[in-house]
């Protein structure tokens, strides 16, 4: 790709286009109104990528400027304030990335923004002039591209296929669609590709995290506020519903969503209709819905900590990911595919796995899933040193499923019995703290024996940081 990085502090542009430069990629670096202008040729950058946290004056020039210049130009907006996302889609960014960035994310959503913004006008054939091309009829438009599935989606799995086939009639449906499973089975990336599935594929796809911010300030980021509406909002935000306007909304983690919040959303399944906190005027929006739970939200709604009227209205289709050991043929193709990417990109020359490798990655349970499995290799592909990842490369927690447990009278220790007891309830749990439950042990105690067992390489990511916290 050809791209453009805007912003004005020099570390940062140095930074992302050191990450971003590679064989295929030619970044040019701008910091200023006065060296867009100098810039020769606008036209044929693929993307920008902008700072977003620039002086609010200067960015706004920029990018006004940029427009001018470069009208069809799509770019990618990086800033460290989530509240800040929202009015970079509103004035048009194809991805708002908060800061820090991570090189991968980065480089795949401008990848992703180009491919979007479709093929680049072709100049006029030798020998015919402007006026002649455009007086001849015009050429039929050609369909979108259909977009490339993600790798986490390619699979030989007849569980995984079906849940496929069902997202692909939901997205031309345009209905809300609920997905359900476990941490890291790959949920935001099968709502990404129902988004790219679905006739509103060239609009925004806005994602909303739950969990991540207390309800009243999860309020004004999903419908925005107006000014002096509580201490701080010093000025109009237009919200995250607003930024989605004819695209796609994915709430993820919607399980976590807090009571208050609850009726709001339910309004907005309803009447597409919504106000602004401190606002009375009734907004429409035009948005479809996607969420994503790795809660049994029948249970919640029996628990009343979840509305049962909202429940109904967002599962209109509901979809359930497989668990990665649920679906053991995908397990090796997957792996060899995340190391190829990662041997690329640290430009590493890397063939494959030792047979006993391959043997502790089939027979390791996976249970942060995803997730785990792309931690794992892409720590392989920094410890190796040879052409074949072997288990020695391998997290201890991984490496140890390449020999048989040692069962209840082996000639083992206890120490040792223990140890591969805990690991199993640990991998065949639902969540960590359920694992600590069935052990009749503190979930603090437990986390300290798996971090000792495995040298600190675990991977439940959300139960571990509530873990820690107490």
């Amino acid at each position: 790709m050809k791209i453009l990085l805007v912003g004005d502090e020099a570390r940062m542009r140095r930074l992302m286009a050191f990450g971003l430069a590679g064989p295929s990629d030619q970044p040019s670096l701008v910091g200023s109104l006065a060296e867009l202008g100098r810039l020769p040729n606008l036209r044929d950058y693929e993307v920008a990528l902008l700072d977003w946290d620039m002086r609010a004056e200067e960015a706004g020039d920029l990018l006004s400027r940029l427009r001018q210049l470069a009208p069809a130009l799509p770019f990618v907006a990086l800033t460290a304030r989530e509240a800040r996302r929202a009015d970079a889609l509103a004035a048009g960014a194809a991805e708002a990335l908060l800061k820090p960035i991570d090189i991968d994310a980065a480089r795949a959503a401008l990848g992703r923004a180009a491919e979007a913004s479709g093929p680049r006008e072709a100049p006029p054939a030798p020998g015919v002039s402007a006026g002649a091309a455009s007086s001849s009829p015009p050429a039929p438009a050609a369909s979108a591209p259909a977009p490339r599935p993600s790798s986490e989606l390619v699979t030989r799995s007849p569980l995984l296929r079906r849940q496929l086939l069902v997202a692909a009639k939901a997205a031309r449906a345009m209905v809300n669609v609920l997905l359900l499973g476990e941490n890291g089975t790959g949920k935001t990336h099968l709502a990404r590709s129902i988004h790219e599935q679905s006739p509103r594929r060239a609009r925004p796809f806005v994602t909303v995290n739950c969990p991540c911010l207390q309800p009243q300030l999860l309020e004004s980021e999903l419908f925005g506020h107006v000014r002096g509406a509580f201490t701080g909002a010093v000025a109009d935000a237009a919200g995250l519903v607003a930024a989605a306007e004819g695209g796609t909304l994915f709430l993820d983690e919607i399980g976590e969503l807090p009571p208050s919040l609850q009726p709001k959303l339910l309004r907005l399944l309803q009447e597409r209709c919504y106000e602004r906190v401190g606002e009375a005027r009734t907004r429409q929006a035009d948005i479809r819905i996607i969420a994503a739970t790795n809660r049994d939200l029948a249970a919640e709604v029996s628990a009343g900590r979840f509305r049962e009227d909202l429940f109904y209205r967002l599962n209109v289709i509901a979809l359930e990911l497989p668990a990665l050991r649920q679906r053991p043929e995908d397990i090796l193709p997957m792996a060899q595919q995340l190391l190829s990417d990662f041997a690329r990109a640290a430009a590493r020359r890397l063939e494959g796995f030792t047979p006993e490798a391959r043997v502790a990655l089939q027979r390791h349970a996976w249970p942060g899933n995803l997730r785990e499995l792309r931690n794992c290799i892409e720590r392989a592909v920094i410890l190796c040193e040879r052409e074949l990842v072997g288990v020695d490369d391998l997290p201890n927690l991984v490496a140890s499923s390449a020999a048989p447990a040692p069962q209840v009278g082996d000639f083992v220790t206890l120490a040792t019995l223990e140890e591969a007891h805990i690991r199993r309830v640990v991998e065949r749990a639902g969540s960590f703290m359920q694992a600590a439950r069935l052990l009749g042990i503190n979930k603090t105690t437990l986390y300290r024996r798996r971090r000792r067992q495995d040298e600190g390489t675990l991977p439940f990511d959300e139960d571990l940081r509530a873990a820690m916290t107490g």
